[in-house]
């Protein structure tokens, strides 16, 4: 059995996922493919196992931050989508589940979820936030893009097999979204 964990972020900043990575392989038995931002050294215990494989990704380039916000959030959509491409779709073998770390739900969303049709494998979204109210800290709750990234993330957020949230109140907004409450369950932060 394979798990596919990933994470548009920096992986050894992020011990929920690093936690998660750990359980599939060693409660699970399962081979576990990260696929994360270079950045942080993981802990010890995922560096040290050998059924959990890293595949690191290069960061959006710094040049963006000087770019017009719009133009910035395009240009790194295409970025993220090109890599995630190349590592879902051509170098990482089949896995039965992929457990994806929400946000950003774009574009990892409809590439994981493409990604999963054609493998036939299981996606699993882990909610820590909503991407939609992370870009509304920077645009404002009424722009266009927010409006759509919205749209978006409540959308395609239903298309996953299962859910997993951090708190009993996202729970009950996943539920509002249209996801069945079977297929949520929430797994508190320490």
């Amino acid at each position: 059995m394979r798990a596919q964990v990933v994470v548009l972020g920096d992986f050894g900043r992020s011990p929920r996922m690093q936690y998660h990575a750990i359980s599939l392989s060693q409660q699970a038995g399962y081979e576990v493919d990260v696929v994360a931002y270079e950045g942080s050294k993981p802990t010890e215990a995922i560096m040290a196992d050998p059924k959990i494989h890293l595949h690191l990704i290069a960061a959006p380039p710094g040049f963006l931050q000087k770019l017009p916000r719009v133009f910035a959030l395009l240009f790194k959509i295409c970025f993220q989508m090109w890599q995630l491409i190349m590592v879902l779709f051509f170098k990482l073998p089949h896995a039965n589940y992929l457990l994806l770390q929400n946000p950003p739900c774009i574009p990892t969303f409809t590439l994981c979820q493409t990604a999963c049709f054609l493998r036939r494998t299981r996606l699993v979204i882990d909610w820590h936030n909503y991407g939609f109210t992370l870009l509304a800290l920077s645009l404002g709750k009424k722009h266009p893009l927010v409006r759509l990234a919205k749209w978006y993330e409540k959308y395609f957020g239903r298309w996953a097999h299962a859910h997993l949230c951090v708190t009993d109140a996202m729970k009950e907004d996943l539920i509002r979204w249209g996801i069945p409450g079977s297929t949520i369950r929430v797994l508190h932060d320490c």
